[in-house]
């Protein structure tokens, strides 16, 4: 048997793609299925109950190849719907007899507004109805969104969308910036490329190798996302989205999204005291007995959510926050210290400096200290702490085997002498001696900048409620990137 399957925009015809058509063969597509090691076989055999029909199928991926895994296949006009397994073979039962018409949901096709429709066929009493269904092909959109002209070093491309958080409207003309090497080039020199958001919130960066590792930043004025990881191992599609919020900011005031989660390891049992921020956030939330954290007063947006624990490779997490409905994660941690390979820079750092704002801050003349990168090599230090046993404003402390930082300006009441600390933005809380020399090798920091007190603190590292001292360390990873 063979259906013809039907592609359509979502949204309004004016959202992309037309509607178009492509064909599977369902017997093709279901003979020999195969089972995933450890999944449930779906049934592709067995007849429906009396009085009532079934339909068995499967959802092919032609735009990245394989099966569409997690897809949702509905019953278009009903609340009925399953979910693709791993081989993406999926199965409908008790179904009463008529016409009907299934359309397939998934975040890939979300992502570039498409949603695949079969056409209206006729379920009979008692037959087990065999489908087979495809996505539209990588060359239909390949066709629609690259120019035909241009830089081009491969068949890849990367591709999504970038919305409003809080409206979930289309952002139009976003800079999507992709920074990325490909591996098979044999040298650590990093490319750049970028495209802006049409009006309708998409954006595809056409021309890429087909396998490279990287970051992509979406930005727009004064706003900018979080970079997330982009990887392509022989593979000619991928996707980032972006949440970008371009409302005005007020640096005073807290944010009203949320992260929650749990954090485990390897075993699956909870790990305590673990330490989660995102970047861009002033606050700290330190995991219970359970693992279980919440992470309140976040402003939208897509951010990075970094996972820490003394003892444990740190975790990250790519998070799109709403203030709608809180984000959730759930994050396992690995024992043992996570080995940086070695950052060269080329081009030197400040290209960098000046994007993550240490030039201008530096430039305005606050009572305050930076340190480059021959600064800190002048100092010699051993660790981390190091940097600041000479160093106006703060002071060096031992307990036991570790080193601590404390503020040197009093500042009153219980948080006397207290510091906070960011490192590529993200905060941190020293919570035993030692911590930021074990969380912090020396070798990974490019260049610090403190603030003495809190009113030297600009306003982006200004935690609520603690009025300290801060520090503010960048990586020499952070600043590889152009």
């Amino acid at each position: 048997m063979q259906r013809s399957m039907g592609w359509s925009a979502l949204q309004s015809p004016a959202r992309w793609f037309a509607v178009g058509a492509v064909a599977c063969a369902c017997a093709c597509a279901l003979a020999g299925a195969p089972a995933s090691a450890g999944a449930q076989r779906v049934d592709l055999r067995s007849k429906p109950a009396p009085g009532f029909a079934a339909i068995v199928g499967v959802v092919d991926d032609s735009l990245r190849g394989g099966p569409l895994v997690g897809a949702t296949v509905a019953v278009i006009g009903t609340s009925v719907r399953t979910t693709t397994d791993q081989d993406g073979l999926f199965r409908i039962d008790s179904l009463p007899p008529g016409e009907v018409q299934l359309a397939v949901l998934h975040p890939l096709l979300d992502t570039l507004y498409i949603v695949v429709t079969t056409q209206k066929f006729t379920l009979v009493d008692g037959r087990l109805e065999e489908m087979g269904i495809a996505t539209p092909p990588l060359e239909r959109i390949r066709l629609r969104s690259c120019p035909r002209a241009g830089v081009v070093l491969g068949d890849g491309i990367l591709i999504g969308r970038v919305d409003d958080p809080d409206t979930d409207r289309p952002v139009p003309g976003a800079l999507v910036s992709l920074v990325y090497s490909d591996p098979r080039s044999g040298t650590p020199i990093q490319r750049v490329r970028s495209a802006r958001s049409r009006d309708d919130g998409l954006y595809a960066i056409c021309g890429l190798p087909e396998t490279l590792t990287g970051t992509v930043q979406a930005a727009v004025g004064a706003a900018a996302s979080s970079e997330i990881p982009v990887t392509m191992k022989a593979q000619f599609l991928a996707t980032a989205s972006f949440l970008l919020s371009t409302a005005p900011k007020d640096s005073a005031a807290r944010g009203t999204a949320a992260l929650t989660g749990r954090v485990t390891d390897v075993t699956g049992a909870p790990i305590a005291s673990a330490q989660i921020a995102v970047e861009g956030g002033n606050a700290i939330a330190v995991t219970g007995p359970d693992g279980t954290f919440a992470l309140t007063g976040l402003p939208s947006g897509t951010t990075s959510a970094v996972i820490r624990k003394i003892g444990y490779a740190p975790a990250l997490r790519t998070v799109h926050l709403r203030k709608a409905a809180p984000q959730r994660v759930a994050v396992t941690l690995s024992e043992g210290v996570r080995t940086l390979a070695a950052v060269v820079v080329t081009g030197g750092m400040e290209p960098a400096l000046k994007k993550v704002g240490f030039t201008e801050r530096r430039n305005m003349g606050m009572r305050s200290q930076f340190l480059l990168p021959a600064d800190i090599e002048k100092r010699n230090p051993s660790a981390f702490t190091d940097l600041f046993r000479q160093m106006s404003g703060f002071r060096v402390t031992s307990a036991g085997m570790g080193q601590s930082i404390e503020g040197t300006r009093s500042s009153g009441g219980a948080m006397s002498g207290c510091v906070n600390v960011y490192v590529d933005r993200v905060a941190f809380e020293q919570m035993s001696p030692g911590d930021l020399d074990s969380a912090f090798p020396i070798g990974m920091i490019g260049a610090v900048e403190t603030y003495a007190s809190a009113s030297e603190t600009p306003a982006e590292f200004q935690m609520p409620g603690r009025s300290c001292a801060t520090i503010v360390a960048w990586t020499k990873m952070k600043l590889a990137k152009p």
